[in-house]
């Protein structure tokens, strides 16, 4: 089986709103997650943007990729 690892944008928006958006990639056009039966989305908030807690029925892995955190 050959994979194609290649960088795409995300193809869905699921929301977007002045505090940020939450963006998704589909299996249709990334067919290897739906091989590896994964789901892949970015959030994205704006300065001063907040996201609710919320739950959800399967693991998560998150990543900060740049900004600062303060309590």
């Amino acid at each position: 089986m050959e994979t194609k690892m290649v960088v795409e944008k995300a193809d869905l928006t699921a929301f977007e709103g002045d505090s940020g958006g939450y963006y998704i990639w589909s299996n249709a056009k990334t067919p290897l997650l739906s091989e590896l039966k994964l789901a892949a989305g970015k959030l994205l908030l704006h300065p001063l943007g907040f996201a609710l807690p919320h739950y959800a029925d399967s693991n998560k892995i998150g990543f900060v990729l740049e900004g600062t955190f303060t309590s």
